[in-house]
């Protein structure tokens, strides 16, 4: 169990609908000097200013980089104080936390998913590849339970991150759940044909139900060039905005994702209360295209390139991630 790799790969995980767009160039908040790393003639670039031009992308190198020296820091320690290799320290958690696959789990796996199994595997008799298949599945439970290791070792030893994420200034206009005077406002770009972003509407949902007035959320819209039905649901959504059904809207279209097309739209419209001629009037004219272009090229600029994608008081957030991501920030803030 190569611990070092893992971890990584634990970090790099930001689910999300990706696309390309411009390098984020706003300004960061991370400490630069003036060692000069460049010279243009009599000119000079100073690692500040390089620091600054990186922005965001420079942070987030460093802070996985932080977070795997911590990772082994943490574990190497833990193992240290019982004598063991950082390996079989993780490896005997793991196992006690994750018991072997029953052969009764083995053989309803292999019954419920032949269909999709290799067919050196589908094609033989359960007893005969049923070490196979208890190894395997056991394997891959117990890859998924190293991270929750690793995070209750550090949890343990107490580390608290300090290093500040750079903030991006990022404009709020657009449907809004919370008070205008919360102290915490998180600014969400989304696609409504992107499956990722449905997951980010429920851990939103999450943030609302845990912090209530302390936070305002505002949607932004972000259809992706390739989701065909995005643009057109995106104006949807602000067709029913304008008759005070925005969340309504919102809420339906993530529930419906293969049901985008202009005449599900309007059915759903009528469905939950909005006037039916104005909506599909609205939606028919493009009324909205260019606002949620607008949209689209501020978060861009912002740095988004790909949904969902989240400003916790300026601070970045990509892709679905879990609750407890956002709690962190979200804490942070309040606590600021």
């Amino acid at each position: 169990m190569n611990l070092k790799p893992l971890a990584l790969s634990l970090l790099l995980l930001a689910p999300a609908c990706a696309k390309n767009a411009p390098k984020n160039l706003a300004s960061s908040s991370m400490a630069g000097d003036n060692t000069v790393v460049a010279v243009i003639g009599s000119q000079q670039i100073t690692m500040a200013e390089l620091d600054k031009a990186a922005g965001r992308e420079l942070f987030e190198v460093r802070e996985r980089a932080l977070e795997s020296m911590i990772n082994d820091r943490v574990v190497k320690a833990a193992a240290k104080a019982v004598n063991l290799e950082e390996e079989a320290y993780i490896k005997q958690l793991v196992e006690k936390r994750v018991p072997e696959v029953s052969v009764d789990e083995a053989r309803k796996f292999y019954e419920e998913n032949k269909a999709r199994l290799p067919p050196q595997i589908a094609n033989q008799p359960f007893e005969q590849v049923q070490a196979m298949i208890v190894n395997g599945l056991t394997g891959q439970n117990r890859q998924k339970a190293v991270g929750e290791v690793i995070e209750e070792i550090k949890q343990k030893a107490g580390v608290k991150i300090l290093l500040a994420a750079p903030k991006v200034q990022v404009g709020t206009d657009g449907p809004a759940k919370g008070p205008k005077t919360a102290k915490v406002t998180i600014v969400e770009f989304s696609d409504f044909q992107c499956p990722f972003c449905s997951k980010g509407k429920k851990v939103m949902e999450e943030v609302a139900a845990k912090y209530g007035d302390k936070v305002r959320i505002v949607f932004r819209d972000f259809p992706l060039s390739f989701h065909d039905k995005a643009q057109k649901a995106a104006e949807a959504g602000q067709c029913a905005n304008e008759q005070g059904k925005f969340w309504e809207m919102h809420d339906w279209m993530f529930d419906n994702q293969g049901s985008l097309d202009d005449a599900s739209l309007k059915g759903a419209a009528r469905k939950i209360g909005i006037d039916g001629d104005k909506f599909d009037q609205c939606l028919t004219s493009s009324k909205y295209a260019s606002s949620v272009q607008k949209s689209l090229k501020e978060g861009s600029e912002a740095g988004v390139k790909g949904t969902p994608a989240f400003f916790v008081n300026g601070v970045f957030i990509s892709g679905a991630q879990p609750f407890e991501k956002f709690k962190v920030e979200i804490d942070r803030a309040l606590a600021e």
